[in-house]
């Protein structure tokens, strides 16, 4: 198939370079701010109990957010819309096309690929295998930096799903991607979606995290009602249910 038109966020695409500053950024603000309310309250004879506790919730939830700001930021910028012959529209995340490590230097090389994938398809665009397409938009929000998509596509393996999709604001050419996606909004037929498990994954996350902080209490040497071993532990299962409860949650919302 021929490529008929391409959107691509940055044609000079510095993806690499911003994630990378974007998270030593926020590393550097945390220790900053934890830093410096330190020595304000011993300089100034605040409770240290009372001031490391607004310091741990205070700096990781400003952490949190930033990092939520910047994970949505970076998956618009790799983010890139084709338009092939016979009207079919396809999108990449072009994460997918490089696998991230565990450690931090495999990571930031894989951002370091990133990059390079975008530069190689602003100056030789091609319509990379594993290219979704979209068949149904769902819904377009509108927001005031990008438009958030709820689309349905058909992955590379065949397989259709619920995905969400940005398009930035000011792109080039934003008008006739719009009126392309606006076009599939009232599509008359799409295959049947698989079965959506999030809400029950979601219910379960959230007894399970119930039940443990419940153990956990019953287990405080303060209580005493079962072993004081079995509190470590349960603390542990409770924060991964938590997370676990959290990331389905967001699935959920976004529709995917």
């Amino acid at each position: 198939m021929k490529i008929k038109e391409m959107w691509i966020s940055q044609p000079k695409n510095r993806f690499g370079q911003h994630t990378l500053g974007g998270i030593l950024g926020v590393a550097a603000l945390a220790l900053l701010l934890t830093g410096g309310g330190v020595a304000l309250g011993f300089t100034m004879g605040w409770p240290m109990k009372g001031v490391s506790v607004l310091l741990c919730l205070g700096v990781t939830a400003l952490g949190v957010a930033l990092a939520v700001g910047l994970g949505r930021q970076s998956v618009k910028d790799a983010t890139v819309f084709f338009l092939m012959e016979g009207d079919r529209l396809f999108v990449l995340d072009a994460r997918q096309l490089v696998g991230f490590g565990s450690d931090a230097l495999s990571h930031a090389a894989a951002m370091v690929k990133v990059q390079g994938i975008l530069r190689e398809l602003a100056q030789k665009p091609y319509l990379p295998a594993r290219a979704e397409e979209i068949l149904k938009v769902e819904r377009i929000r509108e927001n005031p930096t990008h438009y958030a998509l709820i689309c349905q596509v058909r992955r590379f393996q065949g397989q259709v799903v619920r995905r969400t999709c940005f398009v930035v604001c000011g792109l080039e050419g934003q008008e006739q991607l719009l009126l392309q996606l606006e076009r599939r909004l009232q599509w008359p037929g799409s295959p049947e979606l698989e079965e959506n498990r999030k809400p029950l994954c979601l219910c379960l996350s959230i007894l399970a995290c119930c039940g443990f902080a419940a153990l956990c209490v019953v287990s405080h040497p303060a209580v005493g009602l079962l072993p004081h071993i079995v509190y470590f532990p349960c603390l542990g299962a409770t924060f991964v249910a938590l997370c676990c409860a959290v990331w389905f949650a967001v699935r959920y919302r976004r529709g995917e």
